[in-house]
């Protein structure tokens, strides 16, 4: 039997996810018992919200919701303002939540979202208070784990799959939000909401741009899995900066009049046209994952070091010869310029030649610059081990140009 989702375990179904399309813009939610959900939610430090409040200290905000939509960010303890009666919004709740880490990789996997798109958040109300009308600019799953709230959701129809921060009557628009609102900014007053009662077990589904409001009619806490990986255009401008920072002529200082550069970006704007058409797939294939060594250039990164030593041989088995190995450290600096062991471990002594070519390499190289160097090398070996060192922070990946 085929092991059960996440997704699953949330909504009882494996089709949330559409297919080619991300997710559905249909807003959904399963009720059901707090016991059919994984166990991350149904551990003891959830038993209260004063329980995860106190261990909490990450960063947070608070506010009264239905008086006013403003919060404010503070470095108080969490449960001292759930004492005070304030909704309290513990913004990323995995560093104190067991499991929770491990929880979200596996939802990335699930998704095909580049790792690091979910963060797991807390809110803890009091039986007089909620969240005030507003949407938020990314996928919400909000799971009712103690008390009852009531949810009152309609789809926000102005702007189509906002990107940025949230927004709601008499909130602060961020920047971006001003080159989405061309026709108006969103307005909620004249919108049909819907209300789902969430009780313990409850769990909902916001897509993004999902007009909403909160009340609690009892003291409330409710977890919020929040997806938010890169869009589109991040993409693109992730991979396209890089590449024209590669070529000397896009470095060029904007000194003196506009028009005397004017010829020369011209003549750029439309080779970069040309080569963009030519390989238009390049920059949007490894969105959500690193591309593989063998399509990419490598470089070492300055400051690490490959170190190693011979270990006594080891046979596989009884009935063959001993295989050679090394112990391989890698050490590189931190941002704060102290070396750290970011690597120890064993590798065929055969790799050793590619080990000795790396040390002496200073300038960028590619898997099959490799293999012409050492032919007899296993190709599955070599990309191995150029992935650990990738990890290690010895390599460093270069877009692909």
């Amino acid at each position: 039997m085929a092991e059960m989702t996440l997704l699953n375990q949330l909504f009882g179904i494996d089709g949330l996810k559409v297919e080619g399309e991300g997710w559905p813009a249909a807003i959904k939610v399963k009720h059901g018992a707090l016991t059919r959900l994984p166990g991350l939610f149904q551990q003891p430090l959830l038993k209260t919200p004063e329980q995860l409040a106190d261990r909490y200290r990450g960063p947070l905000s608070f506010g009264r919701g239905l008086r006013s939509p403003q919060t404010f960010d503070s470095h108080a303890n969490a449960a001292s303002l759930l004492r005070l009666g304030l909704t309290v919004f513990l913004q990323d709740i995995a560093g104190s939540l067991p499991g929770a880490t491990a929880f979200l990789r596996q939802l990335e996997r699930e998704l095909g979202v580049v790792e690091g798109s979910a963060r797991l958040s807390a809110f803890a109300s009091p039986g007089d208070d909620g969240v005030s009308c507003h949407y938020d600019a990314e996928e919400v799953i909000s799971i009712q784990l103690l008390g009852r709230k009531t949810f009152h959701v309609a789809p926000m129809t102005e702007i189509e799959l906002p990107y940025g921060a949230q927004f709601g009557p008499d909130m602060v628009a961020v920047e971006n939000l001003y080159e989405q609102a061309r026709e108006g900014f969103p307005d909620p007053s004249q919108v049909a909401f819907e209300a789902h009662d969430m009780r313990p077990g409850s769990v909902l589904y916001l897509p993004r741009g999902t007009w909403h409001r909160t009340q609690a009619s009892e003291p409330s806490l409710s977890l919020s899995i929040v997806i938010r990986p890169p869009v589109l255009a991040q993409a693109l401008l992730g991979w396209l900066k890089p590449w024209l920072l590669g070529d000397a002529r896009w470095r060029l200082p904007l000194y003196g009049e506009i028009e005397a550069h004017t010829p020369r970006l011209k003549s750029l704007l439309r080779e970069l046209a040309a080569q963009l058409t030519q390989h238009a797939e390049t920059p949007i294939l490894s969105w959500n994952s690193a591309p593989s060594v063998d399509s990419t250039d490598l470089l070492r990164v300055p400051g690490s070091r490959l170190d190693w030593h011979e270990l006594a041989a080891q046979p596989r088995s009884m009935s063959e010869n001993a295989v050679a190995r090394l112990r391989l450290q890698v050490t590189a600096l931190d941002q704060d310029w102290r070396e750290r062991v970011t690597l120890d471990t064993e590798i065929p002594a055969v790799l050793l030649p590619v080990i000795t070519w790396l040390q002496h390499r200073k300038t960028a190289f590619d898997v099959q610059g490799i293999n012409q160097q050492l032919p007899h090398l296993a190709k599955g070996d070599l990309r191995q081990l150029l992935e650990l060192l990738l990890k290690a922070h010895a390599l460093r990946q270069l877009v692909p140009r």
